[in-house]
């Protein structure tokens, strides 16, 4: 397809994609024998919740317009969501193990079996992402404008409780490109209160590194420039 369509997964793919390495480095790094192993823990909890909820925003609002086009690729998919939520359920047992266990070889034995079940999840949801964009994304394309897809995901984001949608915003931030980011913001001005784009026009100055921010900046001030 030689259009560019709108893809309604970007953004937060991305952003997911960068929570799900960042998690998996610091899973690494970790000590599970140590208190510390905490900020671990609490992190490993954020992606099933944060995974979770994405399955769900899909469930409720992409794969019902789906259905009546092709209701074999949808049955696909929700299989695939059961699989994510098993995977979920074993960190959610994993995390809580490590909250029970109460010397430090038990731990650590959790905290090996955090990271297998860790790395499974990931391996299991980058697949599936990349499954949704090259499969699930040309077939909303085949049937849906980009007006519509964008109406959807408004829909999606209307849903999300703000403290959620920030935590998402901020992931989201350090993993798009600076052209991505720029865009997103101009969308931002151009759709939202002078408010809320003034929110993520700070979240990106406090997000990206210095140069990025620059890139970014200056493109946005020559933007308000020409309109």
């Amino acid at each position: 397809m030689s259009e560019k369509r709108y893809n309604v997964f970007n953004q937060i793919h991305k952003g997911l994609r960068g929570l799900l390495y960042d998690t998996a480095l610091t899973i690494q790094q970790t000590d599970f024998s140590n208190d510390n192993a905490a900020v671990a823990i609490e992190k490993v909890n954020l992606v099933v919740d944060l995974f979770d909820e994405h399955a769900h925003h899909e469930d409720t609002y992409l794969l019902p317009i789906v259905l009546k086009h092709n209701a074999t690729l949808v049955e696909d998919f929700e299989k695939d969501h059961e699989i994510d939520h098993k995977l979920s359920e074993s960190l959610r047992e994993q995390t809580l193990a490590w909250s029970k266990a109460t010397t430090k070889a038990e731990r650590i034995a959790v905290g090996q079996s955090l990271f297998y079940a860790f790395n499974e999840f990931i391996a299991f949801n980058l697949y599936h992402m990349n499954k949704e964009e090259n499969v699930l994304l040309y077939t909303l394309w085949q049937h849906y404008t980009d007006a519509e897809l964008l109406a959807v995901q408004r829909t999606i984001v209307e849903s999300i409780k703000p403290e959620i949608l920030m935590i998402e915003s901020k992931w989201m931030m350090r993993s798009l490109n600076n052209t991505e980011i720029i865009e997103w913001l101009t969308s931002i001005k151009n759709g939202a209160p002078a408010e809320v784009y003034e929110m993520y026009t700070r979240l990106a100055q406090q997000e990206l590194d210095t140069n990025r921010w620059t890139v970014v900046a200056t493109s946005l001030e020559t933007e308000m420039a020409a309109a």
